[in-house]
């Protein structure tokens, strides 16, 4: 599972993030939180920290894609890469439809349940292979909130908040 997102580079959106190492020759296996990964392939330039990289390879894997990338030769170069965070930058990104979000822009949100009490702040958006889940840091700390539209019935972006159902038991 990814770690928690501290630093997203001006200008990009977080959008996978490096599992694990890949055989002998430098390969990694990614997580593209995309419901196209695909279309990150031979030539896509992302970024990697401080740093761009360019994919040479990729193919279906597991538990996502295994990539190979410029420069990263062999196991050594690639296990330093483990738990990194890819970022595409926006200008590269596809458009997106009605009630899609880029899970960047959803941080920073001010949380509040269906009669406008406030819950919290959104503080990072947990993808994996199971479900999104958002996390809401709180007065009473953290809690994580599946991002289905039952419990999340509203995302309102320009205003700054996002609408939680309080179910019993959820908090």
């Amino acid at each position: 599972m990814p770690e928690q997102k501290d630093y997203v580079p001006d200008g990009y959106v977080r959008i996978g993030h490096i599992a694990r190492a890949h055989g002998i020759k430098g390969d990694v296996a990614v997580v593209f939180y995309s419901d196209e990964p695909e279309r990150f392939g031979k030539g896509t330039r992302l970024r990697l920290g401080e740093r761009d990289v360019t994919i040479e390879r990729a193919r279906p894997g597991k538990d996502g894609r295994i990539v190979t990338f410029a420069g990263v030769a062999d196991r050594n170069a690639a296990e330093a890469l483990q738990g990194a965070q890819l970022y595409l930058a926006r200008a590269d990104l596809r458009q997106l439809e009605d009630g899609e979000f880029w899970p960047d822009d959803l941080i920073g949100l001010e949380a509040v349940d269906q009669n406008g009490r406030r819950l919290g702040a959104l503080t990072d958006v947990l993808l994996d292979s199971a479900q999104i889940r958002l996390v809401i840091s709180g007065s009473e700390g953290d809690f994580e909130v599946p991002f289905v539209s039952a419990l999340v019935p509203e995302v309102l972006i320009d205003e700054g908040r996002v609408v939680i159902n309080s179910v019993e038991g959820l908090f």
